[in-house]
């Protein structure tokens, strides 16, 4: 079975090695080693950033960790203590934060990103982290490749696994829309809501049978979700329809942002850029000259926008 990954995984596979995640379950998994201090880290593969207070905090392939205090103009590595590649990360505060990848690893900070501790690790799964959410220091969720869910309410002092659909689709992004609700999105079109907090969840009906790689939050009840061959779907009432939305081309969507101005962004495959300036309901395109491969973007605190993808953290312009 070739696996369909995350927006993550999928620009690390796409961009870096070309190679499912299937095959490369089948290699030796990294031991729990520290990432090694690279003097081009900041020009290698990054996965996904995000905000910390003012700090730009990216990760990406070995384990990288990259800080910019400075919008992202320059970038340093700091040490990480495992060198699995990371795939996602958020920031409940400007100090703890959380970041996950590859031998289901969980990272967490106390101090902005400075300094790293192992949260868990278990490499004889197989199965990669592609996503995680924290809505306090306390509660998260984790997910991942065939169905991998963890959650904790210790601020992942311990970590729990749970089954929360009968089939073992790759679960690439979790969102919560509200302080109340729950989103999954990821591979086969699955499409998961949560009504209590993540408590209990409903499969909701799909609009497409393709792999969602990412998704967006634009209202307590309006989400973008997208992915394979540049599909983009909207909806307005938490899931019960959905409009697809034209995105100009067939390169794969693999993350975005929502703008402080109201704008939208999504980032993908050879360089794509779209971006929404009626809140999400249309999209232009456009492409880098460079073909460069985007697996993600994120708005610093002075409004720059910061690509991330297999050329490291890079300034665009929207």
């Amino acid at each position: 079975m070739i696996v369909q990954a995350s927006a993550r995984i999928a620009a690390a596979l796409l961009l870096a090695a070309g190679l499912p995640v299937s095959a490369l379950a089948q290699t030796p998994a990294p031991s729990m080693r520290p990432a090694i201090m690279a003097p081009l880290a900041s020009h290698s593969l990054v996965l996904a950033a995000t905000r910390a207070g003012d700090r730009l905090v990216a990760v990406g392939e070995r384990g990288h960790i990259l800080l910019s205090d400075d919008n992202g103009t320059t970038w340093r590595q700091v040490p990480s203590p495992a060198n699995a590649a990371l795939t996602g990360v958020t920031f409940v505060d400007a100090r703890h934060g959380w970041a996950v990848g590859h031998d289901a690893v969980i990272l967490h900070t106390q101090d902005g990103g400075e300094t790293w501790t192992l949260q868990h690790a278990e490499p004889e799964l197989e199965q990669p982290l592609m996503d995680v959410l924290f809505t306090d220091a306390s509660n998260g969720i984790a997910v991942g490749a065939y169905g991998l869910y963890l959650e904790t309410t210790d601020g992942g002092a311990t970590w729990t696994p749970r089954t929360v659909s009968e089939d073992d689709f790759h679960f690439n992004a979790v969102l919560a829309p509200t302080p109340e609700t729950r989103l999954i999105a990821g591979e086969a079109g699955t499409l998961l809501f949560s009504a209590d907090a993540g408590t209990t969840w409903t499969a909701l009906e799909s609009p497409y049978d393709g792999s969602f790689f990412d998704a967006l939050v634009l209202g307590p009840q309006s989400f973008l979700v997208y992915g394979l061959q540049g599909h983009i779907f909207r909806t307005d009432d938490a899931g019960a329809t959905w409009t697809e939305i034209d995105s100009g081309g067939t390169a794969g969507l693999m993350g975005g942002a929502v703008l402080t101005d109201g704008g939208v962004m999504l980032v993908g495959a050879q360089g794509t850029i779209l971006t929404s300036r009626d809140g999400g309901h249309s999209f232009s395109a456009t492409r880098r000259p460079d073909r460069v491969g985007l697996a993600d973007i994120v708005q610093a605190a002075n409004g720059g926008l910061i690509l991330l993808g297999e050329a490291g953290p890079i300034p665009a312009n929207p």
